[in-house]
């Protein structure tokens, strides 16, 4: 039987995209100008204020060498482990 993998954190792929950003020596305005957004765009999704669409993750492949399914699996796993965490918390004050 296989152990399945359940982290109890969640890292908006913002962080994974900031990275990838520094590992490359690009500013978020010069990565906003190759994926053909706005600066604004690039910098809510490093700060984990907006999600990776498909349209961004496509988008996105130009900029940095990850493929879109990297950042679109990324942002799932971000939303499902979020789900969990309010469903939890919604157990929680259930509860009491």
């Amino acid at each position: 039987m296989a152990t399945e993998f359940k982290p109890n954190y969640a890292v908006h792929p913002g962080v994974l995209l900031k990275e990838e950003l520094d590992a490359l020596h690009l500013t978020q305005k010069a990565a906003a100008e190759k994926a053909g957004v706005s600066k604004t765009v690039i910098n809510e999704v490093i700060k984990g204020k907006r999600g990776i669409s498909a349209e961004l993750a496509v988008k996105l492949e130009s900029v940095v060498e990850s493929p879109a399914r990297f950042w679109l699996n990324a942002q799932s796993i971000y939303d499902e482990i979020m789900a969990r965490v309010k469903l939890r918390q919604i157990e929680l004050v259930a509860a009491v």
